[in-house]
């Protein structure tokens, strides 16, 4: 398909946050293949970059930050003998920040060739109107916080026509009023609406029974894909879990498979999984622990630790699988999307050891 024919289509910022610093996940990879073969045109804008690269810089923050409290080097200094350089936190922040969006405008224009626009573009007195109105992104409660948004909706939709429509992929609700608001916009929440918007067809069932009376062949992929994640305990206050190793696959429930790429070859999955995980714990031992009346809190006085096996899930996820000559060939670039992490019961009928 021509590039002058694809479906222009924006993807709202937390969309490319929750791909995580790199864009790597298979609905990345979905997305680059589409624009590959000219079904869509990314559009964005430079606002948007930047509240990416905003928030890949506070997740780094927010992990730097015990190197750079007092405490730290006062305790080096105490105890190691060690003088901790001292930081510059703004000017920690800035640098940081550049690094980041410096990154995302490489594979903004590298990987995804995205036409990038800016807000300065776009008219203070149109956004003004908006939020007298309450209409566009301030909808009925017209909330100041919203302007960022709207700017980036102005920049992005201005041109929006019935020979040159927009699909804004967001899952801010604020988002769907503009664009029922707004003609020739369609609003979708995930891939798979947006391969549908795309008129992409779902593979029939007998692609998904392939995945499905096969879960062994995903246990590579969710290894690399869970290890970076916490786990906690449903049952245990206070407790800290590590994954150690996938054990098994318990199940898995692929409810919608796409072609990614032209011919026989890539598909996008989306589903639900179940594993079994070897995990290592550490936790108050609550059950000696002594009773404070005046405060009335529990006061454990000992620990426990161990390892044991938790089932976990199911959990929605997404993947790309290569299937050559009607097999499964191999399964990658699994992507959990649990937005608070995964979840486990240390109690369980396995016990520890």
């Amino acid at each position: 398909m021509a590039v002058a024919n694809a479906r222009r289509l924006f993807v709202d910022a937390n969309i490319w946050i929750a791909w995580g610093q790199g864009f790597a996940k298979a609905e990345a990879t979905t997305l680059t293949e589409l624009i590959n073969h000219g079904l869509v045109k990314l559009v964005s804008t430079d606002l948007t970059l930047m509240e990416i690269a905003k928030r890949f810089r506070n997740n780094d923050i927010a992990a730097l930050d015990p190197l750079i409290k007092a405490d730290l080097k006062h305790a080096a200094r105490q105890y190691l003998q060690l003088e901790i350089p001292g930081f510059d936190r703004d000017k920690l922040r800035v640098q940081i920040f550049n690094h980041h969006l410096q990154k995302v405008k490489l594979a903004m224009f590298s990987q995804f060739q995205a036409e990038v626009r800016s807000i300065d573009n776009v008219k203070p007195s149109h956004v003004l109107e908006q939020y007298t109105h309450g209409t566009g992104l301030f909808g009925p409660s017209g909330k100041k916080d919203q302007f960022p948004d709207a700017f980036i909706f102005a920049a992005v939709s201005g041109d929006v026509s019935a020979e040159k429509p927009l699909i804004v992929w967001s899952q801010d609700g604020d988002f769907a009023i503009a664009c029922e608001e707004s003609g020739h916009i369609t609003r979708v929440t995930s891939m798979p609406q947006l391969l549908d918007a795309l008129g992409i067809k779902r593979e029939d069932d007998a692609i998904q029974e392939l995945f499905d009376s096969q879960p062994e062949l995903f246990l590579t992929a969710l290894q690399e894909e869970l290890m970076g994640y916490s786990i906690d305990a449903d049952d245990v206050p206070d407790a800290n879990v590590e994954l150690l190793e996938v054990l098994d696959v318990i199940s898995i429930n692929v409810t919608s498979v796409y072609r990614a790429g032209e011919g026989e070859g890539k598909y996008i999955g989306f589903g639900k999984c179940e594993v079994r995980a070897q995990v290592e714990f550490n936790h108050p031992d609550w059950d000696s622990a002594i009773y404070d009346s005046e405060d009335k809190v529990l006061i454990p006085l000992h620990s426990v630790e161990g390892e044991t096996e938790l089932d976990l899930g199911p959990y929605s996820f997404t993947f790309l699988a290569d299937i050559v000559d009607g097999q499964v060939a191999q399964i990658h670039e699994c992507d959990m999307k649990e937005r608070w992490g995964l979840r486990g019961s240390l109690l369980q009928d396995r016990g520890y050891f």
